[in-house]
Order: C-alpha cells, then sequence, then structure tokens
C-alpha cells in the first residue's frame, strides 16, 4: 500500500525533491526521526522567502516542518500555505480557483484510494468511499461559475489541462498537500476532507461578501453569486458524506498522531460564519486563547454586517430563496460536524483542540446568538481573502 504520488506528478520533481516527499511520506510526518525533522526544517529555513524555480518548490514541500516559522500546528497539518500559493494564479477569479484546488484535492484522494488496493482488498466501505467521491467530483465539475456563459468548472479544468503553467501548479498543490501525520492510509481521507472544507470556507465566505456588496446595484448578480454560494454549500455536505466513509475505529487509529492540529484554530472557517451570520461573542474566550484568532476578536471584525442582516429585508425573491438554501446547506453542515464529533470521539475523550469535543460543537449549531454588525466594510480585507498561517 502507498500514498505515493502518481507519475505524471512525480515528473515535476527533482530527485532531492522526490526524497523530500517520500521522507515525509513513508512514515507520516510525525514519525520522522530528530534528524530527519531537522533535515526537513533546515531545508525550508535556509531557502529565500521569495525563491523561485526549484527553490520554490522545494519551500511548498517543506513549510509546514520550518523551525523559524510561527505556524499553528492546525497550518502545519493542513498545509494550506500550498492552497494559498496556487490561488495567487487566479487574482481576478479567486472563486474558480478555489473550485479548481477543491477538485485537485478530491482527484488526488481518489486517485490515492484506487491504487491503494488490489480489487476485492480495499477497507471497509472502500468501495463507498470511492463512489461518494466519484460523485463528489462531478458535483464540482457541474457547478457553474458564469451563468451567463454557462462556464462550468469542467470547462475551466478542459482549459487548465493545456495550458502548462496550470498544470503544473494544479499537480505541485496535489503533491505539496499529501502529507498524512502517520503511515495508516484512512488518515489520508480525514486530511483531504478538512482541506476539501478549507476551500469551500473561503467560497462561502468570498461569495457571502460579494453578494452583500452586490445586492442593491446589481441584484440578478447578487442571487446568481448566492446560488453559487448554495452550491458551495451543499459540496460541504458532500465532502463529509466522503468522510463519513471512515468507522469510528478506523478514526481512532490514526487520531492521536494529528496532535494539537484542532480545527478550532481555522480561521477560515470563524471568518466564514462571521461574513455569513456576524459575530458570535460566545466565542471571544475561544479567540482570544488562540493567537492567530486574536484577529477576530477586533472591532473591524465585530461590526461586520453579515449576510444574513444585509438580505434580512429584501424583497428580491432570487435572494430570499438563495439564502434559505445556503442556511439550509449550512444549517446541515454543522449537524453534520456534530453527529461526527459525539459519534467518532469515545465519551470523555479530550478534543485535541482543548475544547469538550461534540458538546463544544453543539453549542454552535444554532446562530441565535449571533451579533450583527453594521458596518458592511467592517473586516473586509480579512473576510475577503484565503486565511492560513
Amino acid at each position: 500500500m502507498s500514498v505515493d504520488a502518481p507519475l505524471a506528478t512525480r515528473a515535476l520533481l527533482t530527485p532531492r525533491q522526490r526524497e523530500v516527499a517520500t521522507l515525509q511520506r513513508t512514515r507520516g510526518r510525525a514519525r520522522l526521526e530528530p534528524e530527519e525533522a531537522a533535515h526537513l526544517a533546515a531545508l525550508h529555513d535556509g531557502l529565500p522567502e521569495r525563491a523561485t524555480g526549484e527553490d520554490e518548490v522545494t519551500r511548498l514541500l517543506t513549510r509546514s516542518v520550518s523551525r523559524e516559522l510561527e505556524i499553528p500546528e492546525y497550518y502545519r497539518y493542513t498545509c494550506l500555505h500550498a492552497y494559498g500559493w496556487y490561488l495567487d494564479r487566479f487574482p481576478d477569479d479567486p472563486v474558480a480557483g478555489a473550485l479548481l484546488a477543491l477538485r485537485v484535492t478530491l482527484v488526488d484522494l481518489l486517485d490515492v484510494e484506487r491504487a491503494a488496493w488490489a480489487v476485492g482488498e480495499r477497507p471497509e466501505r472502500g468501495d463507498e468511499r470511492i463512489k461518494r467521491l466519484e460523485d463528489a467530483i462531478l458535483a464540482v465539475g457541474g457547478t457553474v461559475t458564469d451563468p451567463l456563459l454557462q462556464v462550468r468548472i469542467a470547462d475551466l479544468v478542459d482549459r487548465a489541462a493545456v495550458d502548462p503553467e496550470l498544470a503544473r501548479r494544479a499537480a505541485l498543490l496535489a503533491e505539496s498537500t499529501r502529507f498524512p501525520r502517520s503511515p495508516l492510509h484512512e488518515e489520508n481521507v480525514f486530511l483531504r476532507s478538512v482541506q476539501a472544507c478549507e476551500t469551500l470556507f473561503f467560497l462561502v465566505r468570498r461569495l457571502a461578501v460579494e453578494v452583500a456588496a452586490a445586492k442593491d446595484e446589481f441584484p440578478a448578480r447578487a442571487a446568481g453569486r448566492l446560488e453559487l454560494a448554495g452550491g458551495c454549500a451543499r459540496l460541504l455536505n458532500d465532502v463529509f458524506h466522503v468522510l463519513l466513509t471512515l468507522t469510528p475505529d478506523g478514526f481512532m487509529t490514526f487520531r492521536d498522531y494529528t496532535g494539537a492540529a484542532s480545527a478550532v484554530q481555522s480561521l477560515n472557517y470563524h471568518a466564514m460564519e462571521i461574513s455569513v451570520y456576524g459575530y458570535d461573542p460566545r466565542k471571544a474566550e475561544v479567540f482570544d486563547s488562540v493567537d492567530h484568532l486574536h484577529v477576530l476578536n477586533t472591532p473591524e471584525v465585530r461590526d461586520h454586517r453579515p449576510l444574513s442582516a444585509a438580505l434580512a429585508d429584501t424583497a428580491d425573491t432570487r435572494l430570499r430563496d438563495g439564502w434559505h438554501v445556503l442556511d439550509r446547506a449550512l444549517s446541515k453542515w454543522r449537524g453534520n460536524h456534530y453527529r461526527f464529533a459525539r459519534t467518532y470521539l469515545p465519551a470523555h475523550t479530550p478534543a485535541s483542540g482543548g475544547t469538550d469535543g461534540a458538546a463544544y460543537v453543539k453549542r454552535f449549531v444554532k446562530k441565535d446568538a449571533c451579533v450583527a454588525g453594521a458596518d458592511p466594510f467592517g473586516g473586509l480585507p480579512l473576510l475577503s481573502g484565503f486565511l492560513y498561517r
């Protein structure tokens, strides 16, 4: 069984870079020997910050093991820096870029699942996982990003495939984010699901900001972007559908390897909820307890007027209907998250983020405690971009 890269991807790496990637995958990052971890960190920290060419790729492969950078454990685990690097190629259309990144992530997981097991030897629910992945990839491909021209992500995939630079970046995104902490195969579906959700948190947040800004002057465009946001929220549930092919026993085999890499640390998730529902004062203590979340307690973010408030009194039927679709899909995702925590974490098992696990998640399933700010521009520089540390 192997989680090595497909041949087409490996061809983009130098022999040295293939060694770097293989070293991190063979036993998993959490089981590197101290001298191995020190070697990888030295590779990264010895390169210039604005590296290009071969050095840029080496930095992508090793940033998460740097000893000079202060990187929260969640971001060391999820390698979201590589998604930020990929999205830099799409400054004018980050929504399309993020959907392409989502597809890269799911296709790579599907390739790993298909390659890891001989026919008839897959683990429990392995065939079902492959079917759910195929369905999710089809759903991403069918997502319409331009309603006027009826441009789908599948069309953009075809275009990207014949663009050497975009094809290279997609392959490197897959290669530089496939680093589980353990040698256990089931961790791949967990890691990839988390990464996929991060792209979707960004998508929903970005689209929510666009809808709120456009609803008065360009209501038709706002309605189209809101429908796309609802589609992205539905994709969140498709990804969760894939994750649920993990059994509780399978989850616990690798769970300890993830250490302190808790999703409570996710900037993209918390910022998405603020942009959609408003600031939740019950989270103030959580934000204060995690260094990189402090920014979410700033007055600018607290005062942000969320999409829920912007659409509260709308008379536009498309906007009202679009809001209900988005809200229902996000509510379903939060319910799924709660049920996952309750089912997959044994009673009295401490959560990785220092919370009380399922009970913590349950407190935030409903959004009736959120406070809507009055500033439509509050916190926009933060709430508009892809976030990682």
